[in-house]
């Protein structure tokens, strides 16, 4: 099958635009552009340079993948797919339903490409070409034991999103709510902390009130999933070890949904970035006149994304100097492009082996 046939079946199918966002063939086609110089370069030579070079897939890929956000999960099956590998996808135990619906609906000229497994035995090991991990950082070290010379490893461990809100608050409050809640904030791309410029003394705070609103809100038209014992006693504690601050002369503040744990808002006038319990809970905080590792703090190195309001490009530069390998506006977080790198992996290069001729 060609390239162009691939993408024309992958365009086609089905697609889940909540979860991979919106595509047709000329955005595959861009992508594979971007990435590898040109859309035939899995099929035939082309010019490079004094070279004539062409691209290799890996034959297999083993895709281990985590339950919590199951974007991360089809996204890493889509990029296989597109480059016609084999993948072996190791599911979690209590699998992921919509990865197993999105792998149905694929047409047969593409299903076949995929095997799906809860258990990995020692063929799945050593005939993998490329490994892909997503999981905690434990996780992702015990894979790594696992990992030969040849073989490529693709690590996506533990990882925390923030945001940042320069002005206009009221619109960054709804956005925020979304990018929070999404996914009930169990993925590397939800916003545990947002971070509001001040121009006056209580900015911080009142747009942590704006959010708590908004936050309820998006919870009546999004109920969050029912929380486990172990998840509900985590946002319990959180919530009354604020109030105990707040009752001892800490400046914290708190908001929460009345008679449920579907969201959690607490002011916090340290600049630390600190997870958050997930399930919707997060953190505003005043902006620091200077972003860097000193004053966020050990957990920042996990940087994934920042969420920007408004989304200024020339802003944004001035943020890379964070670990962050991603910084978009506001409300996207949850959405990243068909382009983006993934923890600063070229998603398809990443994969590909050349050979080259002159």
């Amino acid at each position: 099958m060609t390239t162009r046939e691939r993408i024309k079946h992958l365009a086609e199918s089905g697609q889940y635009p909540e979860l991979l966002g919106e595509f047709d063939g000329d955005d595959l086609t861009a992508w594979l552009t971007a990435e590898l110089g040109h859309p035939d370069a899995l099929d035939q030579f082309h010019a490079h340079g004094p070279l004539k070079s062409k691209a290799f897939a890996p034959q297999n890929i083993l895709h281990i993948v985590s339950g919590n956000t199951p974007h991360a999960a089809i996204q890493s099956l889509l990029r296989g797919l597109l480059l016609e590998s084999h993948n072996i996808v190791k599911l979690p135990s209590t699998g992921i339903p919509e990865l197993s619906a999105w792998i149905k609906q694929l047409p047969s000229e593409i299903n076949h490409l995929i095997e799906v497994t809860t258990t990995l035995n020692d063929d799945h090991w050593s005939i993998a070409n490329a490994v892909i991990a997503i999981g905690s950082d434990a996780t992702i070290a015990a894979i790594q034991q696992r990992i030969l010379p040849h073989q490529t490893f693709i690590p996506h461990g533990h990882k925390v999103s923030m945001g940042i809100v320069l002005e206009g608050f009221a619109e960054a409050a709804d956005l925020a709510a979304k990018d929070i809640s999404l996914f009930n904030q169990r993925g590397c791309l939800s916003p545990h902390a947002i971070y509001v410029k001040e121009t006056q003394q209580g900015d911080a705070k009142s747009f942590a009130q704006l959010l708590a609103q908004a936050m309820d809100k998006f919870a009546q038209a999004h109920p969050p999933e029912p929380l486990g014992l172990s998840e509900a006693g985590a946002v319990r504690n959180l919530r009354e070890t604020t109030r105990f601050l707040a009752a001892n002369s800490d400046p914290s503040e708190l908001w929460e949904s009345n008679d449920t744990l579907d969201w959690t808002v607490i002011y916090d006038t340290s600049p630390t970035l600190k997870l958050s319990c997930l399930n919707r809970c997060v953190y505003v905080k005043p902006l620091p006149d200077s972003l860097n590792l000193s004053t966020l703090g050990p957990e920042a190195r996990h940087l994934s994304t920042i969420a920007l309001h408004p989304f200024d490009p020339t802003y944004a530069e001035t943020l890379t100097n964070l670990p962050a390998h991603r910084i978009c506006p506001l409300g996207q977080s949850q959405n990243p492009s068909l382009f983006w790198h993934h923890d600063g992996f070229a998603p398809l290069t990443s994969l590909i082996s050349w050979k080259d001729i002159g």
